[in-house]
């Protein structure tokens, strides 16, 4: 195998979590009637409970990744598509890199960050991104923002040409790639590179079954999931990705920022145990962090009896499961692998305790604000 198949072949790994194999292509994989030319790569099937992607190398060849199906979810098996998709246009075509050396890239991405960050510390004067930085053509595409932001010192940090090199080949096209300070880097990519053409994504869901449809957030959701653990593999400590949809940047980039910095707050505030935190999953989280702190105090104060549940950490486990599981027992005693008998009997416990009981909607609903209400006093 050539070196290039078995990097992809270790990124796949690395990325899914999950044993892949490389083999050759050979006749006995296509279906009756079918050529070698007419198979379509990084399109996926089915033999004998395993799961088989073709890929067309730069030579022109084909090669197989094989991974046992049940390692795999539909949301993972189509990731594995798109992103060999991706790689096999990086492997074919290069990706698209500036002209001009890496080092002077560098260097006007960095004023270029500078610039952002005063932007977005004036939002009431507004400005034109400077002639200079020549970035005018590429801002005004339709593109995905993400902000990378690291938590600590890095020792031996990665480098702005190591970053860009993991995105280019993870999107399968240049990403414009923004240092902001130590710690925090903007990726924006195109949409096209995370969703495919209009035209492409609606001939492509004619032509699958209903279970691999997918909406801009779940596709979205899922490319942020392989990010992550690609850039896992690299980075040294703790980071934090905010993702946001698809805008055009030079019409709003300041506003994205500060909406990706706060969504980095906020999932760090409410989500301790999450990593990824998506802009569009915390509108009641950015309510309720704009409430006076006077009068969250005083709604902590009203509604609850007792503030027990408060210092129990598997009660306080058991209403997040209980919560993001839509209220459900059956599932919600499934995920905590305890009897459903269990679980009621801890739901009893805290209507006991605090007079509140959740498998109801109206005091889901007050426990939930609690919740969310206590975090954030808490912390501020």
């Amino acid at each position: 195998m050539t070196l290039d198949t078995e990097w992809i072949q270790q990124q796949l790994q690395n990325i899914i979590q999950a044993p892949f194999t490389i083999v050759p292509w050979c006749p006995e994989m296509m279906a009756e009637g079918e050529t070698a030319d007419s198979v379509i790569p990084n399109r996926s099937f089915v033999r004998d409970n395993k799961l088989y992607f073709p890929f067309r190398a730069s030579a022109g060849e084909l090669a197989t990744f094989v991974v046992e199906a049940r390692y795999l979810t539909d949301r993972e098996r189509k990731l594995v598509e798109a992103l060999l998709g991706n790689m096999e246009q990086v492997w074919q075509n290069g990706p698209q890199l500036s002209d001009n050396p890496v080092y002077s890239e560098e260097e006007r991405m960095n004023r270029f960050g500078q610039w952002l960050i005063q932007q977005a510390a004036n939002l009431n004067r507004e400005e034109e991104v400077p002639d200079e930085l020549q970035l005018r053509d590429s801002l005004s595409a339709c593109m995905v923002p993400i902000l990378l932001n690291g938590e600590g010192t890095q020792e031996g940090a990665i480098t702005y040409t190591q970053l860009h090199r993991l995105f280019a080949s993870y999107f399968g096209g240049d990403v414009l790639l923004t240092p902001l300070d130590e710690q925090s880097w903007l990726i924006m990519a195109k949409k096209e590179l995370l969703l495919g053409a209009d035209d492409e994504r609606d001939k492509d869901t004619e032509s699958r079954d209903a279970d691999f449809t997918e909406s801009l957030e779940e596709v979205l959701t899922a490319f942020s999931l392989g990010l992550y653990e690609l850039i896992a593999n690299e980075w040294v400590g703790v980071f934090h990705l905010a993702v946001s949809k698809p805008s055009i940047p030079l019409q709003s980039l300041s506003q994205e920022l500060n909406l990706l910095w706060e969504t980095i707050h906020l999932g760090k505030i409410f989500h301790v145990t999450e990593h990824i935190h998506f802009s569009w999953e915390l509108h009641l989280e950015r309510l309720l962090s704009r409430i006076p702190k006077e009068q969250r105090v005083l709604f902590l104060e009203q509604v609850m009896k007792s503030s027990v549940i408060l210092e129990d950490s598997e009660t306080m486990a058991t209403l997040d499961i209980f919560f993001q599981l839509d209220c459900n027992v059956s599932e919600t005693a499934k995920r905590l692998y305890v009897h459903r008998n269990t679980l009621i009997y801890r739901l009893d416990k805290i209507k006991q305790e605090t007079g509140l009981d959740v498998r109801t909607f109206n005091d889901a609903v007050l426990v939930k604000l609690y919740l969310l209400l206590y975090k954030v006093t808490k912390r501020k």
